[in-house]
């Protein structure tokens, strides 16, 4: 699979790959367990790039529903307008003081934060959801 180049992700054989920066990516999956993710990244790029574990030190959170725009538009600085923020677009910014690292896919967003903040990250969203009369609910 090729890499995606810039602000947007790509997925293949279970693994979704998120640009972030130049020659640099940041991978994530649901089917691999995260140091096996690791491991197998670090033996098939051997030579060709490093990886570091950022497993335990981030929170994944996918939103999605109705007025999912309007909930991040209350923290986002970007365009989420489906015509601008495509499928697989991406973007690292920061929702009320808090980085993070954005993603679409489909009608859903992922959104990386660090764990440290992922308390306070709920909480915004909850209240941002909340204007709406939306509730955040979890999923296993």
């Amino acid at each position: 699979m090729a890499l995606p180049n810039g602000p947007v992700s790509a997925i293949g054989k279970g693994v979704r790959f998120v640009g972030v920066g130049p020659g640099q990516w940041f991978a994530v999956s649901e089917t691999h367990a995260n140091e096996a993710l690791a491991n197998d990244l670090a033996k098939k790029l051997e030579g060709l790039a490093s990886v570091a574990d950022h497993s335990s030190g981030r929170a994944v959170v996918r939103v999605e529903g109705p007025a999912v725009r309007d909930v991040l538009a209350k923290g986002l600085a970007i365009d989420l307008d489906p015509n601008v923020f495509v499928d697989g677009a991406a973007a690292v910014t920061n929702i009320s003081h808090m980085g993070v690292l954005v993603w679409r896919d489909g009608e859903a967003f992922d959104l990386a934060v660090f764990r440290s903040v992922a308390g306070s990250f709920y909480g915004w969203l909850e209240e941002a959801a909340a204007a709406y009369g939306l509730d955040v609910v979890t999923t296993s």
